[in-house]
């Protein structure tokens, strides 16, 4: 319906399989994507699975959330028997938006459109990759066949990044005319509270120069690599101290600990596990050069993180960091620790260089990647849908 201003306010139902208090990327983003519609006026109802355990309802920040009980999880994906009433409430929406075209929330939504025709958005956060034989087997196979269905039944697709766009397109070439790239995003709101809350924060970390990551400790970031590149460059930097920081969790951490008494650099390399957000913002604003080497990414939030403190970032010259990052930060090859570390070596050798880089990512950051604006982008997406489709 219209308000006086003659402002169309839409009522928007965000259907998906987890939402905050699970700690990921994806949840991250439905949140702030919500919060942000809501700031604008529309009405947000998210629908999800009470994993972790939640209340069934509760209103977070505006946004109405309702929770329904998970039986099992396949692949990480929970299956919910509840969604499956979820369609007939539909009609109460003005558009309906899924994540993941894998994701049991997105099959119950795609089989009801086929029944009855409704305007639907879809947001695919980037290729799923497990690392595991069988499991992205599975995942291929489910790609081409009810994936590909899925895509082809929404209204509207959304992805990271180019790259991501030219994978789903050779999936279904159909499609290509209903994709749109909007980026990934940051709330600068958010840090600037964290920043003061850091200034108290009463850490020090024993170095001259403090090399930063952070990410899920899994093979797929390359942190072996990052690893190799510390070895070479405590050996060619004399007298200087060097800290290089690894930040988060994951199931190779004990791999890469491993490497590290194997390469004698316990007093080079500190694991600080998970730390807390003003912790996280201390970290970025204290660190000279920020690293991500991944081998796969779309468009990786940390690296937009570090840019808006003013970090200057290494990283990899893949798909998805290079669409976003090619002028502001420095790419090396993934898997190539000597050019990893001659680019860590360079930025900490030239202030210069270092700067221009941190002024860059600063204005880029700030002038396409926040929240405000991507939310403005959803909610033309979402009214042209509506017009388009004559719904």
């Amino acid at each position: 319906g219209k308000d006086g201003e003659g402002v169309i306010k839409m009522k928007i139902l965000q259907f998906v399989p987890y939402f905050i208090p699970y700690p990921g990327g994806q949840e991250r983003y439905v949140y702030n994507l919500s919060r942000y519609l809501v700031k604008m006026g529309h009405e947000v109802h998210v629908i999800t699975s009470n994993f972790p355990r939640s209340k069934k309802f509760e209103e977070i920040d505006g946004i109405t959330v309702e929770r329904y009980k998970l039986i099992a999880k396949i692949l990480r994906n929970p299956i919910v028997p509840g969604f499956l009433t979820v369609p007939r409430r539909f009609g109460k929406f003005d558009i309906i938006h899924i994540h993941n075209e894998h994701a049991f929330s997105s099959i119950v939504a795609a089989y009801a459109k086929r029944k009855k025709d409704f305007p639907l958005v879809l947001t695919n956060h980037g290729q799923l990759k497990f690392g595991n034989y069988l499991a992205d087997a599975i995942e291929r196979f489910y790609i081409k066949t009810f994936g590909k269905k899925i895509l082809e039944l929404s209204d509207a697709i959304v992805v990271n990044s180019v790259s991501d766009k030219d994978f789903l397109t050779t999936i279904a070439p159909k499609i290509s005319d209903k994709i749109y790239v909007l980026h990934n995003a940051i709330d600068p709101e958010f840090f600037m509270k964290l920043a003061k809350e850091a200034e108290g924060n009463k850490w020090t970390i024993d170095a001259d120069v403090k090399i930063l990551y952070v990410g899920q400790l899994i093979k797929r970031k390359g942190i072996e690599w990052l690893i190799k590149a510390v070895k070479i460059i405590k050996n060619s930097t004399n007298n200087k101290k060097i800290k290089c920081i690894l930040v988060g969790e994951g199931k190779d951490r004990t791999y890469f600990e491993t490497l590290v008494r194997k390469y004698n650099l316990l007093d080079s390399i500190m694991f600080t596990g998970q730390v807390s957000d003003a912790e996280l913002v201390w970290l970025y604003k204290n660190s000279d050069v920020f690293v991500l080497p991944s081998l796969a990414e779309g468009c990786p939030t940390v690296v937009l993180e570090a840019m808006y403190f003013g970090l200057p970032v290494v990283t990899t010259d893949i798909p998805g960091v290079r669409d976003h990052f090619e002028d502001v930060a420095i790419l090396v090859p993934p898997k190539d620790e000597r050019a990893l570390a001659t680019s860590i070596v360079r930025l900490l050798e030239d202030k210069n260089l270092a700067k221009s880089l941190s002024k860059s990512g600063m204005k880029l950051v700030m002038e396409k990647y926040t929240w405000d604006r991507v939310a403005k982008e959803y909610e033309t997406l979402y009214k042209n849908v509506i017009e388009k489709e004559g719904f």
